[in-house]
């Protein structure tokens, strides 16, 4: 591309009509943004985010991109990290941005990344696949798919219904629940989630929280977090999960079930319910974001590339990336895991207090299991 590029840093809620009609077009001529977390509602909603911004690029006055972000000292995280599983700049895909430049233009000196989108990744940055699951077959195409890949799973997941329904009566499925108590239900299982494991809780900073509510009371019909609930006939919470829905994709982000019925496995039921009502409404693809965990295994299937890494002028990340690739597989997988828990306590935390706290709980928590 010729010329050089432009910076202009500005808030989310200071972008007008005509960015925002460039951002959609943009996102549009690009199918590496085709997750909600790159819907320009997203970034609008996360305003209230410590420190968001947003940087406005342009080549000879012509808008070329936009890149959502927060600062965090001399750090540099996408918007609404660490909620947001996907990362990226909102651009044309043979658009050609020296991320280098752009974080100096910044004001920082590191860009960290664990979900990043498009072709073009920085030496040294670590590939990581999207495990996402194909609606557009409905739900009859779910189940031929799901029977296919583990038929044993699929056996074992209609016993446990069967056991579910047979010990506590009919159940009941809402694909959106606006019920408010849900809501609240799933945060407060998440949080004690993180605690039994001993993991940052992300909840614990407030704006997280504040985030998913302002998403929730926002939704649109294309747009926006949706709630699914299973519920006994008496209307007890069974299971649940907030997603986040956007041009046809559902990314599964939140799940949570009451630990008195996990005998049923209530988790993998409630996306399966989920996942045929996502097909019913129109959408045509479901989200679980990166990882290894085995249920996804059966719900879904690798698809696009994204990468993690970190920019930094301290260690060239071609240097890192060759470090890490000599190390021993347990080593590798301990620095990526620490790393991703330092993360969360640098996105989550704006105060030094609750940094610090963060950190030497995280350092406890690493310390027990390796004593383990």
């Amino acid at each position: 591309m010729s010329g050089s590029l432009s910076t202009e840093i500005v808030t989310p809620d200071a972008l007008g009509p005509s960015e925002r009609a460039a951002w959609i077009a943009l996102r549009a001529a690009n199918p590496a943004l085709d997750s909600p977390y790159f819907d320009i509602r997203y970034t609008e909603a996360a305003a209230g985010v410590p420190h968001a911004r947003v940087a406005i690029l342009r080549r000879g006055g012509d808008i070329r991109g936009f890149f959502p972000f927060q600062k965090r000292g001399r750090l540099v995280q996408p918007l609404g990290a660490p909620l947001s599983d996907y990362h990226g700049i909102i651009a044309a895909p043979d658009e050609v941005i020296d991320l280098a430049s752009l974080t100096r233009e910044l004001g920082a000196s590191r860009l960290r990344v664990n979900g990043w989108a498009g072709s073009v990744a920085e030496p040294g940055w670590v590939p990581r696949r999207r495990m996402t699951c194909d609606l557009s077959g409905g739900a009859e195409g779910l189940d031929a798919a799901f029977e296919a890949r583990d038929h044993k799973f699929c056996k074992n997941m209609r016993r446990q219904h069967r056991g579910l329904e047979r010990d506590h009566g009919p159940v009941t499925f809402k694909w959106d629940d606006r019920d408010p108590v849900v809501f609240d239900w799933i945060i407060a299982r998440k949080r004690e989630q993180y605690a039994r494991t001993r993991r940052h809780d992300v909840f614990r900073c407030g704006w997280t929280a504040d985030l998913l509510r302002r998403l929730f009371d926002t939704a649109t019909a294309d747009f926006g977090i949706r709630v699914a609930s299973l519920r006994t006939a008496t209307g007890e919470i069974i299971a649940a999960e907030i997603s986040l829905q956007g041009d046809g994709v559902l990314h599964l982000w939140f799940p949570a079930y009451a630990e008195a019925y996990r005998r049923y496995g209530p988790g993998a039921l409630a996306t399966r319910l989920e996942l045929a009502a996502a097909a019913a409404a129109g959408l045509h693809t479901a989200d679980f974001g990166c990882g290894e965990e085995s249920y996804k295994s059966t719900f879904a299937e690798p698809g696009r590339t994204v990468f993690e890494g970190t920019l930094s002028g301290a260690l060239s990340t071609a240097t890192a990336g060759m470090i890490q690739a000599r190390a021993p597989v347990a080593v590798r997988r301990l620095a990526g895991s620490v790393e991703r828990r330092l993360d969360i306590i640098n996105a989550c935390e704006t105060r030094f207090g609750g940094w610090v706290s963060g950190t030497v709980a995280a350092a406890a928590a690493a310390a027990a299991r390796q004593g383990g």
